[in-house]
């Protein structure tokens, strides 16, 4: 064996191996990977036009969202000074925390008799006096 087919053999050997390379390579790009591509562009159409449907969508909300904000601050803020002038109510007027409460309970004590006045009444059935022989018929 000489130098000469030595160089050839490793010449022959590369350009075999270069061609098996892009080969595979090949094959991948165009069997294997173009399926992924296309289905990508195809993805990226579709979200495209989303973006667009959602711009179109979204848009009148997005301008209003600033003003219904602002609402909101001026219902946030009317809410804090009504809070404030119940607690100078309150510190004005000790009578106003002794109004609250008996009103609280008053309301407490309705709506606990109420039920059993209703039972009461439910046991009593057809037992009052005829329409109008009383002021007060329930």
């Amino acid at each position: 064996m000489n130098i000469r087919r030595f160089a050839e053999f490793w010449r022959a050997m590369f350009y075999f191996v270069s061609t098996i390379t892009v080969g595979v390579l090949l094959y991948l790009i165009v069997i294997i990977w173009q399926p992924f591509w296309v289905t990508g562009f195809h993805d990226f159409g579709n979200i495209s036009k989303a973006i667009s449907r959602l711009d179109r969508t979204a848009k009148p909300v997005a301008e209003m969202a600033p003003l219904i904000l602002g609402q909101m601050d001026e219902i946030r803020q009317i809410m804090m000074s009504m809070n404030a002038s119940m607690k100078t109510m309150e510190t004005v007027s000790p009578n106003m925390i002794a109004l609250n409460h008996s009103m609280n309970q008053m309301t407490w004590v309705l709506s606990r008799q109420m039920g059993v006045m209703t039972g009461q009444m439910d046991q009593m059935n057809n037992k009052f006096s005829p329409l109008g022989m009383m002021p007060f018929n329930w």
